[in-house]
């Protein structure tokens, strides 16, 4: 399985169904547009995520999600899957038709890309995994999916069209 690797809380995010965008420096390999994708939560802890935490906008939307504090969330680990809907340029279009949780929760600006993410299903548990930059390789260990976790709440949000949630 492909996966890559994001920094948490937005890996845990993007698994538990409340963040549908990756942003990213460069667009998706078109070969992976319509496939399940891992996703990795990263070991470290850096201070850029710790600063995340203090925006106003960003705290108060993450409040809402009712996950664990920065610290308290797997690290070096796969998380679950997601479907990798598409991959666009980001442009002032898009920010127009974003929900203002989605805006908080990524990095918008002209030259990055919008990965859209569909069906979020989180493992039931996370899985160390050495993870890496980029879009790389994993096998399960057990040489299967794991099951959906069935703890995990619904999305508060669903995708309605290409931009648009409805809460």
């Amino acid at each position: 399985m492909k996966v890559i690797s994001i920094w948490q809380p937005w890996a845990s995010l993007i698994v538990q169904g409340h963040k549908f965008i990756e942003t990213r420096g460069w667009p998706a390999p078109k070969s992976l547009i319509g496939q399940t994708i891992g996703i990795a939560a990263t070991k470290q802890i850096k201070h850029e995520q710790r600063a995340a935490m203090s925006d106003p906008d960003f705290a108060r939307f993450y409040r809402e999600t009712e996950m664990p504090d920065l610290d308290s969330l797997p690290h070096g680990c796969v998380l679950g899957t997601v479907l990798l809907h598409s991959s666009d340029p980001i442009t002032d279009e898009d920010l127009e038709d974003l929900t203002d949780e989605e805006l908080a929760f990524g990095w918008y600006t002209p030259g990055r890309y919008a990965w859209r993410l569909r069906q979020p299903k989180p493992f039931a548990r996370p899985i160390p995994a050495m993870g890496k930059q980029g879009v790389w390789d994993w096998s399960h260990p057990d040489g299967e999916a794991q099951a959906e976790n069935p703890l995990h709440t619904l999305p508060k949000r669903t995708v309605t069209g290409r931009h648009l949630y409805v809460v």
